[in-house]
């Protein structure tokens, strides 16, 4: 159905790719289960949820694009691996999580990871955030504005994030914010969150 350049990608670029990145991954899966005991390893991988497990993260390597999201796909299995039968289970939801955002999502979780309690305000520098919009902004600016927010939405619909609201005296209420035709609110992180943050080897404040 297609011809010349983009009948090269679809035949050979992205098949080659895709074999590429798996390989990476289980070198890097294999390198990381060199610290288990010899024993461990083969019982785990004896077992059908671990072996899922590693299938699931081949899916998810196949269409990473950065080496460091690769390297997150990798630790995230091996810290299942490394659980009992219960937890190897659950992990995976982790990982499932873990496909369901982008590169650019990923940041801005980690962005609010590292500011959570007020400190590591420096991670919002590799956030590439739009400018603040007023009326009479251009239309490109609008856009980027909303696409930059639809990430914060994700991740909230996600329970990767949560709004949370201010302490109040009995009987009052927080004022409404006309933006998100709600009550005003601060988003941060949530537990769930900083688990998958952790769980793909990034160290947060305590």
């Amino acid at each position: 159905m297609v011809g010349g350049p983009l009948a090269e990608v679809v035949t050979a670029t992205i098949p080659r790719l895709r074999q590429e990145r798996i390989v990476a991954y289980l070198r890097q899966l294999e390198e990381r289960l060199t610290t288990l005991e010899h024993e461990r390893v083969n019982s785990t991988l004896s077992d059908p949820e671990a072996i899922d497990l590693v299938e699931s993260g081949g899916y998810l390597a196949a269409r990473a694009v950065t080496s460091e999201r690769l390297s997150r796909i990798t630790e995230l299995v091996f810290r299942g691996l490394a659980t009992h039968h219960a937890d190897t289970i659950r992990r995976k939801r982790l990982l499932v999580l873990f496909g369901e955002i982008d590169d650019d999502e990923f940041l801005l979780l980690n962005a609010y990871g590292q500011s959570y309690g007020g400190s590591g305000s420096g991670a919002w520098d590799a956030v590439d955030r739009p400018e603040p919009t007023v009326l009479g902004s251009a239309r490109k600016q609008l856009e980027s504005a909303e696409l930059y927010d639809a990430g914060i939405q994700h991740l909230l619909r996600l329970g990767l994030l949560r709004r949370n609201n201010d302490l109040l005296k009995r009987g009052e209420y927080p004022p409404f914010d006309p933006k998100s035709d709600g009550f005003k609110s601060r988003v941060e992180i949530s537990y769930l969150g900083r688990m998958l943050l952790r769980e793909t080897g990034i160290d947060l404040p305590v």
